[in-house]
């Protein structure tokens, strides 16, 4: 039994159609993230000249398309457009690259790997920065990175603890998947010791399986304090929680009162971006808003516009686009006319009376389209080597001789088995 059913599993198992074996679900598909633990975005330094401020920390960039190409940047810090500027007019004026950003930069087709560390804390009061690291990889069906921003303090205004932005991304067109996930944590979020917040975690994932698309994301705000009264932090702004700290209050007065305190420190507006998770038969983005923060100073005389800055802890932002491989019609060739005698071919001229003569063939000389044959023959794939039809039909042809043929035999085995316990001449 087990030699009869051993060609059955083993054509389960290892053949299959050359038909279906390599054809592409997705014509296109193509991925993208953005991830980063903290983002500042704003203008500041009113009294002596306005400075746009957009950097970042912990930041991800990578992108997977099936050309195949891939790119990702994974960067402890990003110090924004103003430093990429300056940087530029540097570096051109000397003709080199002098000044530039520290990050892990991988690409496909190219360098397919990069890393580096940052061992030695910058302690220079009021500023301090940690260490930091980024790692990033690719190839022609992934992409990977990983950034972690070190603890950043500008005493006594922020202080911010470690941030860790990652991100990986893989497709594969023959079998119609793609998927990508992200996840960035920061930690010890502190402003003026006012509003303190333990952690942020923000996660997000997007797949695809042929028309099949999903799209999740979470953001997880814990351990919220204002002036030491615990608060929830919505998409509406701060609620206290928990006990109120001054005894004899409710949670409506102490909601007011940290409020209060957080506008008499600059903070104008505490609140989370509301994430969003969207998919169709041919996309997906998943979004997770962030934890946004804003502070502001009041406006100077003279009409000289406020500073504002604009601070997002929790960013994460994918999506996913493909179009499905479409099927190639036949093609139609004109008739292959044979080469005949310099002698053109006869041809009937028919006139119809009262009209302008008008050329044609006589009736039965024309010949309809040909369709093109198929450009490979009818075959079979094992293990990727292909065999051809006559092949094929021997292997099956063997497949039935054993199985029949070990029925028979062992029909043959029990026969003389039984007559020699009858005692008979087998």
């Amino acid at each position: 039994m087990v030699v009869a059913l051993l060609p059955s599993a083993l054509a389960v198992c290892f053949v299959r159609p050359v038909s279906a074996a390599g054809d592409p679900v997705y014509d296109q598909v193509s991925l993208s993230a953005i991830a980063a633990a903290g983002h500042t975005n704003g203008v500041v330094g009113a009294s002596g000249g306005l400075v746009t401020l957009d950097t970042g920390s912990a930041y991800v960039s990578a992108s997977l398309d099936d050309s195949p190409s891939a790119a990702v940047v994974a960067a402890p810090e990003e110090p924004g457009t103003l430093f990429h500027t300056a940087a530029g007019q540097v570096n051109g004026a000397a003709g080199q690259k002098v000044v530039g950003t520290l990050e892990a930069e991988a690409r496909y087709p190219g360098d397919t790997s990069s890393s580096f560390n940052v061992g030695d804390p910058v302690d220079s009061p009021p500023v301090y920065l940690g260490a930091a690291n980024a790692n990033a990889s690719v190839s022609a069906t992934s992409a990977a990175g990983r950034a972690q921003a070190a603890r950043f303090s500008i005493a006594p205004l922020v202080d911010v603890g470690p941030g860790t932005s990652q991100v990986q991304q893989k497709l594969s067109v023959e079998a119609g998947t793609a998927a990508q996930d992200a996840k960035v944590t920061v930690s010890d979020i502190d402003l003026a010791g006012v509003l303190k917040v333990q952690s942020v975690v923000a996660t997000a994932k997007v797949t695809a399986d042929h028309d099949t698309h999903t799209a999740l994301q979470s953001l997880v705000v814990s351990g919220a304090t204002v002036a030491g009264q615990q608060v929830a932090i919505t998409n509406d702004g701060v609620v206290a929680a928990g006990t109120p700290v001054v005894p004899g209050t409710t949670l409506s007065q102490a909601t007011d009162a940290v409020n209060a305190a957080l506008a008499a420190a600059g903070i104008t507006k505490v609140h989370t971006v509301g994430g969003t998770a969207t998919h169709t038969a041919r996309s997906a983005e998943a979004d997770t808003g962030g934890l946004e923060i804003v502070l502001a100073s009041p406006d100077l005389p003279g009409g000289v516009s406020a500073n504002s800055l604009t601070l997002t802890f929790g960013g994460i932002d994918l999506t996913e686009l493909d179009a499905l491989a479409t099927p190639i019609a036949p093609v139609l060739v004109p008739p292959v006319v044979p080469a005949g005698p310099a002698q053109p071919p006869t041809t009937v001229t028919t006139v119809i009376p009262g009209t302008p003569a008008v050329p044609g063939s006589a009736p039965g000389q024309q010949q309809a389209p040909q369709v093109a044959p198929p450009t490979q023959t009818a075959a079979f794939e094992v293990q990727g080597r292909r065999i051809s039809g006559r092949t094929a039909l021997v292997a099956f042809a063997g497949w039935q001789l054993l199985s029949l043929g070990t029925a028979t035999l062992y029909g043959f085995v029990e026969r003389r088995r039984r007559l020699v316990l009858l005692g008979r001449q087998p």
